[in-house]
C-alpha cells in the first residue's frame, strides 16, 4: 500500500479537520501534499503551477467556488486531462451525481466516510494507472481483515489490506522474504466461511512496513480450491459495486 514513488497531491476542502486527516494518510502513504481552503485559492494554485500537481483532491462542497465550478474553470482553462481529479463528498449519493461529473472531466468519486485503506487504494488507482494496467487486469478491492498465518512451523498475525482473485497484501510485524511461502487462514466479511490458502510473497517494502500502516507484502495465491476461488471472486464483485470500483475498471 506505501509507495516509494512520492506524488504530488494538491487537496482542496474547507475543512481544516477532513484536510488534516487526509494529509496524514496520504503523507503516511509516501506522497507529498499541499493544500487549498476553497475553490478560488485552488484555481490559484492551479495557475501558478499546473505541472507541479499529480493529483487533485476535490470537494464538492466549498464556499465562493464549488468543487462543480473548479470542474468547470479547469475544463474552460484548457487543463482538462492535465492531472486526475478525485472528487470527494459527503453530501451527495454517487448515483445523483456520476453522469455530471463525468460530464466535466472528474477522474472519481469517493465519500468522506471512507476508511484509510479505501482512501489510499483510489488514490493509488489514479496515481499509478500503468501498474494496474500492467499484465491480466485483475479486479482488487480495499478490505481490513485480521489473519491469522504460519511461517514454517510459526504462527504469526497480520491484517489483509486489499484482496483480489489472485493475491493479496498483507501488513504484518513479522519481517517476510521475497519468495517465502505462507499458509493464511481467514474469513470475508459476512461469511463465517474460514479461508484456508497457500501463498508466496512476491514483494515487500520491507524499510517501512514496521513503521506505518501501509507497509507490508504483496503476496500471491499458489494453492486454492475452486469454492474458494469463487467465494473470493462473489465477494469481490460485491464490493466493487458497492465501492463504485466497477466502472473504473472497466
Amino acid at each position: 500500500m506505501i509507495t516509494k514513488d512520492s506524488k504530488n497531491i494538491l487537496i482542496a476542502d474547507d475543512s481544516v479537520f477532513f484536510r488534516t486527516k487526509l494529509s496524514d494518510i496520504l503523507v503516511e502513504a509516501g506522497h507529498k501534499v499541499r493544500f487549498a481552503k476553497d475553490g478560488r485559492e485552488l484555481i490559484s494554485e492551479v495557475k501558478i503551477d499546473a505541472n507541479g500537481i499529480d493529483l487533485l483532491i476535490l470537494d464538492l462542497q466549498m464556499p465562493d467556488i464549488d468543487g462543480f465550478g473548479v470542474l468547470q474553470w479547469i475544463a474552460e482553462a484548457g487543463l482538462r486531462g492535465a492531472f486526475p481529479v478525485l472528487v470527494i463528498t459527503g453530501v451527495y449519493e454517487p448515483g445523483e451525481i456520476m453522469d455530471r461529473l463525468r460530464s466535466l472531466g472528474a477522474s472519481g468519486l469517493m465519500t468522506k466516510g471512507l476508511t484509510p485503506e479505501q482512501i489510499i487504494f483510489r488514490v493509488n488507482r489514479l496515481l499509478f494507472p500503468e501498474k494496474a494496467a500492467q499484465g491480466q487486469p485483475r479486479m482488487r478491492v480495499p478490505v481490513s481483515l485480521p489473519v491469522d498465518f504460519m511461517l514454517g512451523e510459526l504462527n504469526r498475525t497480520g491484517f489483509l489490506l486489499n484482496i483480489s482473485e489472485t493475491g493479496a497484501f498483507l501488513h504484518t510485524k513479522s519481517e517476510l522474504l521475497t519468495g517465502a511461502l505462507l499458509r493464511l487462514r481467514f474469513s470475508l466479511p459476512g461469511s463465517e466461511r474460514v479461508l484456508d490458502l497457500k501463498v508466496m510473497v512476491k514483494w515487500s517494502t520491507t524499510d517501512v512496513a514496521k513503521k506505518t500502516l501501509f507497509g507490508g507484502y504483496g503476496l500471491m495465491f499458489t494453492s486454492i480450491e475452486a469454492g474458494d476461488l469463487e467465494h473470493i471472486k462473489t465477494f469481490i464483485d460485491a464490493e466493487a459495486k458497492r465501492l463504485g470500483l466497477e466502472e473504473q475498471h472497466s
